[in-house]
């Protein structure tokens, strides 16, 4: 393989990415949560922030769910999370915390949303059965449709027609880990 394609995979996803967070801005991004800077990429929903105080928080991104690392696309989607958002000075709006303890909030970038710009370039799935009872409807139609548009156009993982959904794969590596004693 050429050593050089893995490099323009990146550069390509990258600018996908950023045309993505161009294109549509976050609704009421500008008047809620706080400013951080990103200061690690976990895997394509999680990040860890600076806020203006300098405390470290760790953010799950709301209504989508990538791909684990271990599993196909982990890696890229982390990836390109990372390209867009690692170094860079973002708005987190907190909608909840998880059982890890985690924020979950809408990161946006320039006025942009990340969380749907990992949807848009076929990084992540739409984690609908949370977003359909809390997701704010306009923006679940815009998360929905912007997985669909990835999906037709076989953007990201979506190239690979067997894409396992991330709740699947967790299952099934539960079951396995269970049934492995």
């Amino acid at each position: 393989m050429n050593p050089t394609l893995p490099r323009l995979a990146a550069l390509f996803a990258a600018t996908l990415f950023t045309a993505a967070c161009l294109a549509e801005p976050a609704a009421g991004a500008e008047e809620a949560g706080y400013a951080a800077t990103v200061t690690a990429v976990a895997d394509g929903d999680t990040v860890r922030v600076s806020d203006s105080h300098g405390r470290s928080r760790r953010v799950r991104l709301a209504y989508i769910d990538a791909p684990e690392l271990r599993q196909a696309g982990g890696i890229a989607s982390r990836d390109a999370l990372r390209q867009a958002v690692l170094g860079q000075k973002v708005r987190v709006e907190v909608f909840d915390t998880d059982q890890y303890r985690r924020e979950v909030a809408r990161i946006s970038l320039s006025g942009r949303d990340v969380n749907l710009a990992q949807l848009a370039n076929g990084h992540a799935w739409h984690y609908r059965s949370i977003a359909r009872r809390r997701q704010d409807k306009a923006d679940y139609a815009r998360y929905a449709e912007a997985e669909q548009n990835a999906r037709k156009t076989r953007s990201g993982l979506w190239r690979n027609s067997g894409a396992e959904a991330p709740w699947d794969y967790r299952r099934r590596e539960r079951h396995h880990d269970n049934h492995a004693e």
